[in-house]
């Protein structure tokens, strides 16, 4: 978050910077009204932070690179899972221990210290002197608006929010200058210049730390001036823009709140005023400015964007890379047929063994690597892909070829994956997994050959490809008591009909050591009729890439399950057996190293889509490949 702020700031800073460097040809070039109007683009620009995906558009490196996977402690026990499980004791220290802030903790802090004392100082000055200026009683009223006379101000201006009033200056002055005042107050009103400067002030606010953003607000304030004097002269004749002109030089420029509308500023400003009051723009001009401000941001959007585009970390085998399956103890030419569904002799009861495709959905991010240990990265598609013989993909589905690292390789779309023949993402993803097979190494197989001989032999086939609106979970049965227990990839579509709020906080897991370590989160919790629990382990570290996790029914004592290496970026969930209704549970945790992480436990109204399984079930994958 502390990183998306900071993009806001530059994105905004950017084109602000450009708006207030060349203000003065761009006002006289395309107007006052105009150059407001893209000043308060620009504050939108501090709100919102936008960025184009330049990872996507510029050309992507393949680099290799060898990872060893984090190896979990209960992985590898030889003691039953009720020992090892993280959840079978629980320390008192690490129950009731407050969460140690980090370094983004910190920042956050000083943000929030820095954003009340500006606010506060905003709006503190601008009532204090709201209730000085507006004490005395009106005078008159222009349109709905009372008018006041105050010795306190040395200009007329409009201040309020929802019940604005026109402050007029205790001085001498002309029926026709004292109306032309009341006009120009009134044209502040109407455009909600207010509103707008609040907004400036937030803001400024917001981004105190940005430098620039206090020469946006005195900016902000300038350019409302500008686009008033445009509006009220836009009808009048020469010699009426004169008049206008005088009126403004009877008031001497004094310094106001930055939340209310005063007529006059400084010198400088005041030179500019009367430039513009006395020339108006052209046709042309309008069309031109449309096109500078698209330029503009477009500019604003590119440069930031450029600024935080992360380079992409090496490929990895635990780090985004794809590897083909095969049985080291196989003979390459046994290997290669399994793997295309090609086999000479079928095995013993006409059983045919494919070594290679696992059913089940591959997730993918937007540069078409694998989710994965070290790449908890947002998901983009989820696929389903094998190898095919070559000449029964070519005859029965879609194909183009692809020419990667010399090779020519065949890549086939099923029906339900045809719309995606030239999907950018899904041939970064071919491409990422050829490319990474062909520099692969392995101590105990020559991998190099296996790939090529599939290449030659084979399609690289997609069998389908699914939005992350349309992820569902893996649920599968608990052999031991029948409950429900599944997981699923976090996307920006998960619901959260929460029912008890059980723990969402970015917090210290404590390391596991020998299995009987872990730190209860959140308090205890029941899990009514109906009701599901979902663990959301929203964020890990490389350093503590996956934890260890275990429910616990508190009622009965039982260990309900444990899940060792659960990766970052998944809802696990887990539905009790209807009679464990109304029983109390709590959550215990643990990681193969200590590090922080962004954890959300919560209970929620069981929907349909998740009692039923999905495909083949992970303990079912599991107990295959412990068979092979």
């Amino acid at each position: 978050m502390i990183k998306m702020l900071i993009m806001a700031s530059l994105t905004g800073s950017v084109i602000s910077l450009l708006l207030i460097l060349f203000k003065t040809g761009l006002v006289k070039k395309f107007g006052g009204t105009w150059y407001y109007y893209i000043c308060l683009l620009s504050l939108a620009l501090f709100v919102v932070p936008l960025r184009v995906n330049v990872a996507g558009l510029m050309p992507q490196r393949i680099i290799i690179e060898e990872r060893t996977p984090v190896q979990q402690t209960a992985l590898t026990s030889q003691t039953s899972p009720a020992e090892t499980a993280p959840a079978a004791t629980v320390q008192k220290a690490d129950q009731h221990r407050l969460p140690v802030p980090d370094a983004g903790q910190w920042m956050w802090g000083i943000w929030a210290a820095g954003f009340i004392f500006m606010i506060g100082r905003y709006l503190l000055g601008y009532f204090r002197f709201k209730k000085k200026v507006t004490q005395n009683h009106p005078v008159d009223r222009a349109e709905n608006l009372e008018v006041v006379v105050s010795p306190y101000v040395h200009s007329p201006m409009l201040i309020g929010f929802f019940k604005p009033i026109i402050v007029i200056p205790q001085a001498e002055i002309s029926a026709y200058d004292y109306q032309l005042a009341l006009r120009h107050e009134l044209t502040h009103h109407k455009q909600k210049d207010a509103w707008w400067k609040l907004l400036a002030a937030s803001v400024n606010s917001v981004h105190w730390f940005n430098p620039l953003t206090y020469l946006v607000v005195q900016n902000i304030s300038e350019a409302c001036e500008y686009a008033c004097d445009e509006k009220v002269t836009r009808d009048m004749e020469r010699e009426e823009k004169k008049r206008y002109g005088n009126m403004i030089l009877h008031f001497v420029s004094h310094a106001s709140p930055a939340l209310s509308s005063s007529l006059v500023r400084n010198k400088k400003q005041l030179f500019r005023r009367f430039e513009l009051i006395m020339k108006t723009g052209t046709k042309r001009g309008k069309f031109l400015s449309t096109v500078l401000t698209a330029v503009m941001i477009a500019a604003s959007v590119t440069v930031t964007s450029l600024v935080f585009a992360e380079e992409l970390k090496p490929l990895s085998k635990y780090g985004g890379a794809f590897t083909t399956y095969y049985n080291r103890g196989s003979t390459l030419e046994d290997n290669v047929l399994s793997t295309l569904d090609i086999h000479s002799e079928p095995l013993p009861g006409g059983v045919r063994l494919r070594v290679f495709s696992i059913p089940g959905t591959t997730y993918i991010d937007v540069n078409g690597r694998k989710i994965d240990t070290y790449n908890r990265t947002e998901p983009y598609y989820g696929v389903e892909k094998e190898w095919k013989e070559k000449n029964f993909a070519i005859a029965n589905m879609t194909t183009k070829t692809l020419s990667i690292e010399g090779k020519d390789v065949t890549v086939a779309f099923a029906d339900r994956a045809a719309a995606y023949l030239d999907d950018k993402v899904i041939e970064k993803m071919v491409r990422n997994q050829i490319t990474f097979e062909l520099s692969y190494h392995d101590e105990h197989y020559d991998h190099q050959a296996f790939i090529n001989e599939l290449i030659s032999r084979g399609a690289y086939v997609i069998n389908e490809v699914v939005t992350p609106e349309n992820f569902k979970p893996f649920i599968f049965h608990n052999r031991q008591n029948g409950d429900f227990l599944g997981q699923k990839i976090l996307t920006k579509f998960d619901k959260k009909d929460k029912i008890t709020d059980v723990f969402n906080q970015k917090t210290v897991i404590p390391k596991n050591i020998d299995g009987h370590q872990g730190a209860q989160l959140g308090n205890s919790f029941v899990i009514g009729s109906g009701e599901s629990l979902a663990i959301d382990i929203k964020e890990t570290s490389d350093k503590m890439p996956q934890v260890n996790w275990a429910i616990i029914n508190v009622t009965t004592g039982e260990l309900i399950d444990w899940i060792p290496a659960a990766l970052g970026g998944y809802r696990f969930i887990y539905t009790p057996r209807e009679a464990y209704a109304n029983h109390t549970f709590k959550v215990v945790m643990s990681g193969e190293e200590s590090d922080t992480a962004t954890i959300e436990i919560f209970t929620y109204r069981t929907g349909e889509g998740e009692a039923a399984s999905d495909g083949q079930t992970i303990r079912q994958i599991i107990t295959n490949l412990d068979e092979n």
